[in-house]
Protein backbone atom coordinates (compact mmCIF):
# COMPACT_ATOMS: atom_id res chain seq x y z
CA UNK A 1 0.00 0.00 0.00
CA UNK A 2 2.62 2.52 0.96
CA UNK A 3 3.27 2.86 -3.15
CA UNK A 4 0.06 4.97 -3.25
CA UNK A 5 -0.31 6.10 0.32
CA UNK A 6 2.51 7.97 2.22
CA UNK A 7 2.33 10.08 5.23
CA UNK A 8 3.50 13.12 3.09
CA UNK A 9 0.59 12.84 1.32
CA UNK A 10 -2.39 12.71 4.31
CA UNK A 11 -0.54 15.41 7.25
CA UNK A 12 -2.86 18.10 8.32
CA UNK A 13 -0.79 21.62 7.90
CA UNK A 14 -1.85 24.71 9.45
CA UNK A 15 -1.96 26.48 5.82
CA UNK A 16 -5.13 23.90 5.28
CA UNK A 17 -6.79 25.88 7.48
CA UNK A 18 -9.85 28.64 6.05
CA UNK A 19 -10.48 30.02 9.25
CA UNK A 20 -13.41 28.60 10.48
CA UNK A 21 -13.04 26.67 13.60
CA UNK A 22 -15.72 24.06 13.03
CA UNK A 23 -14.81 23.37 9.02
CA UNK A 24 -11.20 23.63 9.74
CA UNK A 25 -11.99 21.03 13.17
CA UNK A 26 -13.99 18.63 10.32
CA UNK A 27 -11.29 18.47 7.78
CA UNK A 28 -8.74 17.41 10.49
CA UNK A 29 -11.20 14.61 11.59
CA UNK A 30 -11.02 13.26 7.95
CA UNK A 31 -7.36 13.48 7.52
CA UNK A 32 -7.24 11.18 10.88
CA UNK A 33 -9.99 8.87 9.20
CA UNK A 34 -7.78 8.63 5.82
CA UNK A 35 -4.30 8.22 7.86
CA UNK A 36 -6.24 4.93 9.44
CA UNK A 37 -5.54 3.56 5.32
CA UNK A 38 -1.87 3.82 5.81
CA UNK A 39 -1.83 1.56 8.46
CA UNK A 40 -3.80 -1.49 7.04
CA UNK A 41 -0.67 -1.56 4.89
CA UNK A 42 0.72 -3.33 8.02
CA UNK A 43 -1.30 -6.01 7.72
CA UNK A 44 -0.32 -9.24 5.95
CA UNK A 45 -3.13 -10.66 4.89
CA UNK A 46 -5.08 -9.48 1.29
CA UNK A 47 -8.50 -10.33 2.57
CA UNK A 48 -8.19 -8.37 5.96
CA UNK A 49 -6.98 -5.73 4.02
CA UNK A 50 -9.46 -5.43 1.92
CA UNK A 51 -11.89 -5.52 4.51
CA UNK A 52 -10.12 -3.30 6.96
CA UNK A 53 -10.24 -0.82 3.56
CA UNK A 54 -14.12 -1.61 3.17
CA UNK A 55 -14.52 -0.26 6.89
CA UNK A 56 -12.79 2.76 6.36
CA UNK A 57 -14.15 3.56 2.99
CA UNK A 58 -17.91 3.11 4.53
CA UNK A 59 -16.91 5.82 7.93
CA UNK A 60 -14.95 7.93 5.16
CA UNK A 61 -18.15 8.36 3.20
CA UNK A 62 -20.40 8.95 6.11
CA UNK A 63 -18.33 11.64 7.54
CA UNK A 64 -17.07 13.37 4.47
CA UNK A 65 -21.51 13.83 3.71
CA UNK A 66 -21.66 14.77 7.44
CA UNK A 67 -19.24 17.41 6.64
CA UNK A 68 -20.19 18.37 3.13
CA UNK A 69 -23.60 19.45 4.59
CA UNK A 70 -22.13 21.37 7.39
CA UNK A 71 -19.52 22.95 5.00
CA UNK A 72 -22.66 23.99 2.68
CA UNK A 73 -24.69 25.31 5.83
CA UNK A 74 -21.51 28.13 6.36
CA UNK A 75 -21.68 28.78 2.50
CA UNK A 76 -25.46 30.01 2.62
CA UNK A 77 -24.62 31.72 5.94
CA UNK A 78 -22.13 33.94 4.45
CA UNK A 79 -23.78 34.24 0.82
CA UNK A 80 -20.69 32.33 -0.53
CA UNK A 81 -21.63 33.37 -4.70
CA UNK A 82 -20.00 30.13 -5.79
CA UNK A 83 -22.32 27.33 -3.02
CA UNK A 84 -23.16 26.30 -6.69
CA UNK A 85 -20.78 25.22 -8.09
CA UNK A 86 -19.36 24.04 -4.84
CA UNK A 87 -22.36 21.86 -4.27
CA UNK A 88 -21.22 20.16 -7.49
CA UNK A 89 -17.94 19.18 -6.70
CA UNK A 90 -19.16 18.00 -3.36
CA UNK A 91 -21.67 15.37 -4.98
CA UNK A 92 -18.49 14.60 -7.58
CA UNK A 93 -16.80 13.48 -4.25
CA UNK A 94 -19.62 11.54 -2.80
CA UNK A 95 -20.78 9.88 -6.14
CA UNK A 96 -16.69 8.93 -6.49
CA UNK A 97 -16.84 7.02 -2.65
CA UNK A 98 -19.92 5.51 -3.51
CA UNK A 99 -18.70 3.67 -6.73
CA UNK A 100 -15.15 2.80 -4.61
CA UNK A 101 -17.75 1.26 -1.71
CA UNK A 102 -20.15 -0.36 -5.04
CA UNK A 103 -17.16 -2.06 -6.47
CA UNK A 104 -15.14 -3.24 -3.44
CA UNK A 105 -15.50 -6.85 -3.87
CA UNK A 106 -14.59 -6.94 -7.65
CA UNK A 107 -11.77 -5.08 -7.64
CA UNK A 108 -8.50 -5.93 -6.81
CA UNK A 109 -6.48 -4.42 -3.54
CA UNK A 110 -3.89 -2.85 -5.68
CA UNK A 111 -7.01 -1.25 -7.35
CA UNK A 112 -8.67 -0.74 -4.52
CA UNK A 113 -5.86 1.34 -2.99
CA UNK A 114 -5.31 3.37 -6.02
CA UNK A 115 -8.68 4.91 -6.20
CA UNK A 116 -8.29 5.70 -2.39
CA UNK A 117 -5.32 7.70 -2.89
CA UNK A 118 -6.92 9.12 -5.73
CA UNK A 119 -9.75 10.43 -3.88
CA UNK A 120 -7.32 11.30 -1.33
CA UNK A 121 -5.57 13.60 -3.52
CA UNK A 122 -8.70 14.81 -4.79
CA UNK A 123 -10.39 16.11 -1.52
CA UNK A 124 -8.26 16.16 1.09
CA UNK A 125 -5.45 18.11 -0.83
CA UNK A 126 -6.92 19.54 -3.73
CA UNK A 127 -10.24 20.61 -2.77
CA UNK A 128 -9.35 22.04 0.96
CA UNK A 129 -6.37 24.17 -0.94
CA UNK A 130 -8.07 25.19 -3.72
CA UNK A 131 -11.77 25.23 -3.17
CA UNK A 132 -12.43 25.91 0.46
CA UNK A 133 -9.37 28.73 0.33
CA UNK A 134 -12.03 30.57 -1.94
CA UNK A 135 -14.36 30.57 0.67
CA UNK A 136 -11.79 31.85 3.35
CA UNK A 137 -11.48 34.67 0.77
CA UNK A 138 -14.65 35.46 -0.02
CA UNK A 139 -15.32 36.11 3.93
CA UNK A 140 -12.32 38.09 4.59
CA UNK A 141 -11.95 42.05 4.49
CA UNK A 142 -10.05 43.48 2.21
CA UNK A 143 -7.83 44.91 5.01
CA UNK A 144 -7.09 41.67 6.81
CA UNK A 145 -6.42 40.17 3.69
CA UNK A 146 -3.56 42.82 3.14
CA UNK A 147 -2.70 42.20 6.40
CA UNK A 148 -1.73 38.37 6.14
CA UNK A 149 -0.66 38.55 2.74
CA UNK A 150 2.68 37.60 2.10
CA UNK A 151 5.38 34.73 1.99
CA UNK A 152 5.24 32.42 5.14
CA UNK A 153 7.87 29.46 5.83
CA UNK A 154 5.43 27.30 5.71
CA UNK A 155 5.34 27.77 2.37
CA UNK A 156 8.99 25.93 2.21
CA UNK A 157 9.66 23.27 -0.40
CA UNK A 158 13.16 22.32 1.28
CA UNK A 159 15.14 23.50 -1.76
CA UNK A 160 16.40 26.82 -1.08
CA UNK A 161 16.59 28.20 -4.93
CA UNK A 162 12.83 27.49 -5.49
CA UNK A 163 12.05 28.86 -1.93
CA UNK A 164 13.96 31.95 -2.84
CA UNK A 165 12.14 32.22 -6.06
CA UNK A 166 8.48 31.61 -4.59
CA UNK A 167 9.69 34.36 -1.72
CA UNK A 168 10.14 37.09 -4.56
CA UNK A 169 7.11 36.57 -6.81
CA UNK A 170 5.29 36.96 -3.34
CA UNK A 171 7.39 40.38 -2.71
CA UNK A 172 6.51 41.27 -6.36
CA UNK A 173 2.75 40.86 -5.76
CA UNK A 174 2.45 42.04 -2.39
CA UNK A 175 3.29 45.69 -4.60
CA UNK A 176 -0.34 45.73 -5.96
CA UNK A 177 -1.29 46.47 -2.04
CA UNK A 178 1.15 49.67 -1.84
CA UNK A 179 -1.16 52.30 -0.95
CA UNK A 180 -0.50 55.01 -3.75
CA UNK A 181 -2.40 58.32 -5.00
CA UNK A 182 -5.13 57.56 -7.31
CA UNK A 183 -3.59 59.12 -10.49
CA UNK A 184 -0.92 57.08 -10.06
CA UNK A 185 -2.87 53.28 -9.46
CA UNK A 186 -3.22 52.47 -12.61
CA UNK A 187 0.09 52.41 -13.53
CA UNK A 188 1.47 50.93 -10.54
CA UNK A 189 -0.88 48.03 -10.83
CA UNK A 190 0.08 47.29 -14.56
CA UNK A 191 3.63 47.33 -13.72
CA UNK A 192 3.38 44.86 -11.24
CA UNK A 193 1.73 42.93 -12.87
CA UNK A 194 4.15 42.64 -15.59
CA UNK A 195 6.90 42.05 -13.18
CA UNK A 196 5.03 39.09 -11.91
CA UNK A 197 4.25 38.00 -15.22
CA UNK A 198 7.38 38.20 -16.28
CA UNK A 199 9.33 36.64 -13.17
CA UNK A 200 6.89 33.78 -12.71
CA UNK A 201 7.88 32.88 -16.51
CA UNK A 202 11.60 33.01 -15.71
CA UNK A 203 10.93 30.70 -12.08
CA UNK A 204 8.77 28.38 -14.35
CA UNK A 205 11.76 28.20 -16.75
CA UNK A 206 13.90 27.29 -14.02
CA UNK A 207 12.00 24.80 -12.51
CA UNK A 208 11.33 23.05 -15.56
CA UNK A 209 15.11 22.71 -16.04
CA UNK A 210 15.10 21.31 -12.73
CA UNK A 211 12.95 18.76 -13.20
CA UNK A 212 14.22 17.68 -16.59
CA UNK A 213 17.63 17.41 -14.65
CA UNK A 214 15.94 14.77 -11.93
CA UNK A 215 14.29 12.95 -14.84
CA UNK A 216 10.80 13.94 -12.47
CA UNK A 217 8.16 11.44 -13.92
CA UNK A 218 5.44 14.03 -13.76
CA UNK A 219 7.50 16.69 -15.95
CA UNK A 220 4.58 17.37 -19.01
CA UNK A 221 1.56 17.34 -16.38
CA UNK A 222 3.49 20.03 -14.21
CA UNK A 223 3.98 22.02 -17.09
CA UNK A 224 0.84 22.31 -18.03
CA UNK A 225 -0.10 23.52 -14.34
CA UNK A 226 2.53 26.68 -15.24
CA UNK A 227 0.63 26.93 -18.45
CA UNK A 228 -2.74 27.42 -16.38
CA UNK A 229 -1.18 29.34 -13.92
CA UNK A 230 0.53 31.83 -16.51
CA UNK A 231 -3.31 32.22 -18.18
CA UNK A 232 -4.65 33.09 -15.54
CA UNK A 233 -2.27 35.92 -14.77
CA UNK A 234 -3.50 36.90 -18.62
CA UNK A 235 -7.20 36.73 -18.15
CA UNK A 236 -6.73 38.61 -14.75
CA UNK A 237 -4.81 41.73 -16.68
CA UNK A 238 -7.27 41.51 -19.76
CA UNK A 239 -10.15 42.11 -16.94
CA UNK A 240 -8.37 44.57 -14.87
CA UNK A 241 -9.90 47.97 -17.20
CA UNK A 242 -13.09 47.21 -15.59
CA UNK A 243 -12.41 46.35 -12.05
CA UNK A 244 -12.94 48.65 -9.21
CA UNK A 245 -10.03 48.81 -6.90
CA UNK A 246 -10.84 46.42 -3.95
CA UNK A 247 -12.21 43.78 -6.55
CA UNK A 248 -8.56 43.91 -7.51
CA UNK A 249 -7.08 43.46 -5.02
CA UNK A 250 -8.96 40.49 -3.81
CA UNK A 251 -9.05 39.54 -7.45
CA UNK A 252 -4.93 39.41 -7.24
CA UNK A 253 -4.95 37.69 -3.88
CA UNK A 254 -6.81 34.93 -4.59
CA UNK A 255 -4.89 34.49 -7.80
CA UNK A 256 -1.22 34.15 -5.51
CA UNK A 257 -3.18 32.46 -2.56
CA UNK A 258 -5.26 29.87 -4.91
CA UNK A 259 -2.96 29.72 -7.76
CA UNK A 260 0.51 30.21 -6.64
CA UNK A 261 0.21 28.89 -2.96
CA UNK A 262 -1.98 25.49 -4.13
CA UNK A 263 1.38 24.76 -6.64
CA UNK A 264 3.79 25.13 -3.84
CA UNK A 265 2.22 23.14 -1.43
CA UNK A 266 0.59 20.52 -3.55
CA UNK A 267 2.74 20.55 -6.98
CA UNK A 268 6.67 21.70 -6.15
CA UNK A 269 6.41 19.43 -3.23
CA UNK A 270 6.28 16.40 -5.29
CA UNK A 271 9.33 17.43 -7.35
CA UNK A 272 11.46 18.01 -3.99
CA UNK A 273 10.08 14.70 -2.87
CA UNK A 274 10.79 12.95 -6.02
CA UNK A 275 13.79 14.64 -5.71
CA UNK A 276 15.36 13.29 -2.19
CA UNK A 277 14.07 9.81 -2.92
CA UNK A 278 16.03 9.02 -6.02
CA UNK A 279 19.13 10.74 -4.42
Amino acid sequence: MNSYLNSNAIIWKSEYNISNFKIDKEHQKLFTIAREAMNVSKLKDDKEVKNKLKEIITKLFDYVGTHFSNEQKYMEEIDYPELGNHKILHKTMLDMLTTLISELNKLELADIEKLLFNFIEEYFIRHIVLEDKKIQLWNTSLEDLKKNFGWKEIYSVGNAEIDREHKKLFDIAQDAFIEVEESQRNAKIKEVLTELYTYMKTHFKHEEKFMQEINYPAIEEHKVLHHNIIEKINTFVKKLPTMNESLFEKELAKIIDIALVHHIIQEDRKIIAWSKSNL
